[in-house]
């Protein structure tokens, strides 16, 4: 469902939402989530930009999560990534609106809008850090 850009940045966030006043750096995430290290440092810089992540220069420096964990939400996240298509139309249809809709449009409004609130409505603080681990157990 999710991309795969979303998935490694929920990893990476699952990851540091274990120990969440941590410094991390880019390269102990890498090696911790195996994301590759280029695509990890430009998530995490999008994500600093977007005040998601803290980030400290200087030789100890690091990434810090910016706020509480009951404050980030999935719905932010994928903001901050470019990556929440959810209130995209289902087919792709740029033109689809309430007075124009594409085929699927009254089908997919409920599915939609309870996406856009689930999104919305979970945390960091509601997903819990041991998911992490399953989903490596999943992709290995």
């Amino acid at each position: 469902m999710f991309s795969k850009t979303a998935q490694y940045t929920f990893r990476f966030l699952i990851f540091m939402s274990k120990d969440p006043d941590q410094l991390y750096s880019a390269s102990h995430v890498h090696e911790e989530t195996k994301i590759p290290y280029k695509y990890l440092t430009m998530l995490m810089t999008k994500l600093a930009k977007s005040k998601i992540l803290k980030v400290t220069r200087g030789r100890n420096g690091g990434f810090t999560l910016n706020h509480s964990l009951s404050e980030i939400s999935l719905a932010d996240i994928l903001d901050a990534i470019s990556e929440n298509t959810c209130s995209h139309c289902a087919l792709g249809d740029k033109k689809c609106e309430e007075y124009n809709p594409c085929p699927l449009h009254e089908t997919y409004a409920p599915p939609k809008k309870a996406l856009e609130e689930m999104l919305a409505n979970t945390t960091l603080a509601l997903l819990d850090p041991s998911l992490l681990l399953e989903t490596e157990k999943i992709a290995i």
